[in-house]
């Protein structure tokens, strides 16, 4: 990545610039920042400045922030678009997560790391993504290899080995079952603190720990109030993956009478500092048929925040049920980019078009309302005020986008333009601390042909090793059809 020394001025361009609470837009202005921090935002600047950047025809925004990204190539997801088992209730990464037997590993464990891992880290910049919510497991081995490609990459990263109670996995007739283990539960907990004790806020502080509970539904409530202990005491943020599958709402109300949401709130285990990633299915989806509660109110009330990641739930057949009405009881929403490519424009626009389907409105799901949960509603669900804005004050993280070309045209507003039409090969530079990570659409701190290489071998390798890891024993061609048979 390039390293940027003394001031650098970005001019000539639309800025999407932070006042007031709120975005706004700057014709022809004129950003400036020095080291890690933006030190003016205005329509003119007459101070010095060590390079400028002309951004004349181009639009100027703050870094994305993707709060529930999986980091790697994807191997797993790849394969079942269109395809996949139906006993898991249109769930995509039940197909490919849970272990070979009790104790075998997932065949997409035969990816290799360090290339995956790699990979995704380099889309995400591709992607204009600055801030990354980092979620994944491994072993304290693994997840050390994590960190040092998240420093190697430069963007912001939250992340920890995750901590469970159980596991899904995959008998030799093919059933899907669970292992529950407690003990080893919280033994991943103390190596989640620890490792959170020696990689926190490293590489410049663009590194930080956050508590990781892999599943709501795969956790004891035990287990999830030790996380929320120690994301309280250690001032940190807690997440977990719920209500993402229908079954999760109907064996709460089975066990307990009361909806995850509510349980969650009984159990102490909601706030400002617990990220939801996805909660799909609460009281008033129609898939639950569960009328007598308003889930959405406690999310609001507790200042509890959901990553939405559209796009992965749409190529299942299913959506959240709505964006809008999440906004309206006061939840805090942000984006993640739950799958490949990482493409956060394609999340808003996905996310937006979903949105005006399911509340049969035009008026809902706006560019806007996406825009702002991709950039300040991901500042806000990790505390912060410094990312997601361009503003005195606010962190270097800066995306400069090509908006005079075929693709944009005309441009009357420029967020809506930005949600519905752009593409992410028109970014030209990604700055994030104030370093260039992308400059030129070139990635500074990667050799991207190996990169690209990279990621192929380890998907190939995946393939390759399919037979000897699934439950199956067939091979991926026969488990996950292809769309065209070889001429």
């Amino acid at each position: 990545m390039e390293t940027t020394h003394g001031r650098t001025k970005i001019v000539g361009g639309m800025v999407i610039a932070f006042r007031d609470g709120a975005h706004h837009l700057l014709e022809d202005g004129v950003v400036v920042f020095e080291g890690d921090t933006i030190v003016h935002v205005g329509p003119s600047y007459d101070g010095p400045a060590n390079q400028v950047v002309n951004a004349a025809g181009k639009l100027i925004f703050p870094g994305f922030v993707s709060t529930h990204a999986h980091v790697n190539v994807h191997e797993g997801t790849r394969l079942i678009t269109d395809v996949g088992r139906r006993d898991v209730m249109r769930s995509g990464f039940l197909n490919y997560t849970p272990n070979n037997g009790p104790d075998g590993p997932p065949y997409v464990a035969a990816a290799i790391a360090e290339d995956s891992i790699r990979f995704g880290f380099a889309q995400l910049i591709r992607n204009g993504i600055t801030t990354a919510m980092a979620f994944g497991g491994g072993t304290p081995a693994a997840a050390d290899t994590f960190a040092a490609l998240a420093g190697e990459s430069g963007i912001r990263t939250y992340y920890a080995p995750q901590a469970s109670s159980a596991v899904n996995y995959f008998t030799d007739e093919g059933r899907m079952v669970e292992k529950w283990d407690e003990a080893n539960g919280h033994a991943e907990l103390d190596r989640q603190e620890a490792f959170i004790d020696a990689h926190h806020d490293t590489f410049d502080g663009r590194f930080k720990g956050i508590v990781v509970i892999r599943n709501f539904i795969l956790a004891t409530i035990e287990l999830m109030q030790r996380g929320k202990e120690i994301a309280d005491r250690r001032n940190l943020r807690m997440t977990t993956h719920f209500c993402e599958q229908l079954f999760e709402f109907h064996r709460i109300v089975r066990d307990y009478g009361i909806t995850p949401v509510d349980l969650m709130e009984r159990e102490g285990l909601l706030g400002e500092n617990v990220l939801l990633a996805h909660a799909i299915y609460l009281a008033g989806h129609s898939y639950t048929t569960w009328e007598y509660s308003n889930d959405l109110e406690i999310l609001g009330r507790t200042r509890t925040a959901v990553s939405h990641a559209p796009l992965v739930m749409l190529r299942r057949g299913h959506a959240l049920e709505g964006f809008d009405r999440y906004l309206q009881h006061g939840v805090t929403m942000s984006i993640g980019t739950d799958v490949m490519p990482h493409d956060i424009i394609s999340e808003m626009r996905v996310g937006a078009l979903a949105c005006k389907l399911i509340a049969r409105n035009h008026e809902v799901g706006t560019s806007l309302d996406f825009f702002n949960a991709a950039t300040l509603g991901g500042a806000k669900a990790f505390g912060r005020d410094d990312i997601g804005r361009i503003a005195v004050g606010a962190k270097a993280d800066i995306v400069v986008m090509d908006f005079d070309n075929l693709q944009i045209g005309p441009v009357y507003d420029p967020i809506r333009s930005l949600v519905h039409l752009a593409s992410p090969d028109l970014i030209d530079h990604v700055i994030c601390d104030g370093r260039f990570l992308m400059r030129d659409r070139v990635l500074q701190g990667y050799d991207e042909a190996a990169v690209v290489a990279g990621g192929k071998r380890s998907f190939q390798r995946v393939l390759d090793e399919f037979p000897q890891r699934h439950w199956s024993k067939r091979s991926v061609e026969n488990e996950y059809p292809k769309s065209l048979s070889k001429f």
